[in-house]
């Protein structure tokens, strides 16, 4: 079970061929690239319309105004008194593939059609459009003064997907999971190069607002109900200075500093530090008034631990920890003889984040078994296990440690369970609408879950997320807000969750299965950087986690991962050993 990683690595290295990192190539659906932004569109700077210019031109400048949210005065003079009046672009934007062919003469105006990529709606939520959607719209013109202008607008704006990444900038807005302990971002796009203090104040407005649709009562802020910036966040010298109204006055100490961390996290993405008051005076009075951004790394939302970087899997259904993984050792997989796991055989294997316990699912699918990785006394076997019936997912826990299971996935009412901490259950309400959950993976917050399912009308795979959310004031859980993520995909296989939001197994147009990286609404995807992999990618585990190394089970059931060279590299050089199942901590 050992072999050299310098071995492997020159295998690799010569048996791959040249090894390059793309540094673009992102594949657009119309989504925002994925780690690097695609800039292959080029800005048009919205001009007002010229005199005596033909219906397509009207419509093009019109198109080309509407696309900028700086100029919707200047797109507004495209138009007819009355429909100039009528207009509301805040309401969305509609993002469509923009081609030479998408604009046709028709009657007495312009017809739009296109491919619709997505919907942004009135809070800059992604919306994925349904496949086969289109971008239709009608501009009927009219004479106004013997000139031409649009007297038919839409709701809303539109944007050409090349433009995206040019007019609009993707941010978080950081909420509190229920148990307050850990950040959840909530993406937004907002409007690009804007000056630092209208950015800051537009995006400190927005996360007073609360969550968007996407998370609802999933997560928490800590701002009470009214609390405002008062009239704007000026910047000076990198600070931004987030005065706010006397609503905050009433918070208790701890709350003020869980709206702190909310605003320091939401303002770094500007690369701006904080300084926040409350009528005047400082909004946490024991601590620098401008606040040191790593005062709040206690609350980062990818939980950060050596932890979370250590593998583990199955060998011969035992459950093993994997050493030597980052090079300083031969690599080797440790059966866990101590752990009151290795007692029963096991089909998956779970490990919390802080790597101190486990739940395999038994390998006759009858049993979860709960218990320590490590016990205090060599003889200690202390164990928790509870049924479960028909096919049983991998569980997954968050970073509580609580253990979520999703059993009968196999039937046509499939059941989520969390086993929490204290060993008692809370179940999940949901309905997949007749669809089969494949897979399912919580996040380190115990808020967001990144699901594979199987369509029951085509049967084919696709990857959606959904909210933990409450019903009955609090007391009762209940999965929702289901956004298909309507990849660009077939033959998806598989899906985790990654520092850059998810990594998918699928197939792009008539090629074979690559590995994907994912933006977490599904707003960009790019092959996953690092060398081309010499093989078929069937399973991925990661997590969260910065440091973790992404790991690949194969079609053949051979294990590989990137390096932080991002080489791939064999777990089993000789493929003279028994199958593996990898799992990481979460």
């Amino acid at each position: 079970m050992k072999r050299r990683l310098l071995a492997a690595l020159l295998a690799v290295t010569l048996l791959g061929g040249c090894a390059t990192v793309p540094t673009k190539g992102t594949i657009r659906q119309g989504e925002r690239a994925g780690s690097a932004p695609d800039l292959g569109g080029v800005g048009v700077e919205a001009k007002p319309p010229r005199a005596n210019v033909g219906d397509m031109s009207i419509v093009s400048g019109f198109l080309e105004a509407m696309s900028d949210s700086q100029a919707y005065d200047v797109a507004r003079q495209y138009m007819t008194p009355a429909a100039a009046g009528s207009w509301k672009p805040e309401s969305q934007t509609v993002v469509y593939d923009q081609q030479p062919d998408s604009l046709t003469r028709k009657a007495d105006g312009i017809q739009l059609t296109a491919k619709k990529i997505a919907t942004i709606n009135d809070r800059g939520e992604w919306i994925p459009a349904p496949a086969g959607a289109k971008a239709d719209f009608f501009f009927k013109l009219k004479k106004v003064n013997d000139q031409l202008r649009v007297d038919s607008v839409p709701q809303g704006a539109y944007l050409g997907s090349n433009q995206v990444d040019l007019k609009l900038a993707a941010r978080d807005l950081y909420f509190f999971n229920q148990t307050k302990d850990v950040l959840v971002p909530d993406p937004v796009y907002l409007p690009q190069n804007l000056p630092s203090g209208q950015a800051a104040t537009q995006i400190i407005q927005e996360l007073l607002k609360g969550p968007t649709s996407r998370l609802g009562n999933g997560v928490v802020s800590a701002a009470p109900p009214g609390t405002e910036v008062q009239v704007s966040v000026p910047v000076d010298l990198g600070v931004a200075n987030v005065a706010l109204n006397d609503t905050a006055g009433s918070l208790r100490d701890q709350d003020r500093q869980l709206l702190a961390a909310q605003i320091v996290w939401t303002l770094n993405q500007l690369n701006l530090r904080a300084k926040i008051t409350v009528g005047g005076a400082p909004l946490l009075p024991d601590y620098p008034e401008v606040l040191p951004f790593p005062t709040f790394n206690t609350f980062d939302p990818q939980v950060p631990g050596a932890s979370m970087t250590k593998l583990y899997g199955l060998l011969k259904e035992v459950p093993q920890r994997i050493t030597g993984q980052d090079g300083s050792t031969d690599v080797s997989a440790q059966p866990l003889n101590n752990s009151p796991l290795s007692l029963s055989k096991a089909q998956s294997f779970a490990v919390t984040l802080l790597g101190d316990a486990g739940a395999i699912v038994t390998s006759d699918g009858h049993d979860v078994v709960y218990g320590s990785l490590d016990p205090p006394g060599k003889d200690d076997k202390k164990k928790s296990s509870f049924k479960v019936d028909g096919k049983t997912l991998p569980p997954s826990f968050d970073k509580e440690g609580n253990l979520w299971v999703l059993d009968r996935a196999d039937s046509g009412h499939p059941r989520l369970r969390v086993r929490n901490q204290d060993g008692t259950f809370s179940p999940v309400q949901t309905d997949f609408k007749g669809d089969t959950p494949v897979t399912l993976r919580i996040a380190p917050d115990g808020v967001r879950v990144l699901l594979v399912m199987q369509s029951a009308a085509t049967k084919q795979n696709y990857v959606e997320t959904a909210t933990v959310q409450t019903t009955n004031g609090g007391k009762d859980l209940v999965l929702g807000a289901f956004r298909p993520l309507q990849l660009d995909l077939t033959s998806i296989s598989d899906a985790a969750w990654s520092k850059a939001g998810f990594i998918v197994i699928g197939a792009s147009g008539t090629a074979r299965r690559q590995i994907w990286s994912v933006n977490v609404d599904g707003s960009g995807m790019q092959p996953l950087p690092g060398s081309s992999p010499n093989f078929a990618p069937e399973h991925v585990v990661s997590n969260v986690s910065k440091d973790t190394l992404p790991v690949i089970q194969d079609d053949n059931d051979r294990i590989h991962w990137l390096t932080k060279d991002l080489l791939w590299v064999d777990f089993d050089v000789n493929g003279d050993h028994p199958a593996f199942v990898p799992t990481y901590p979460g």
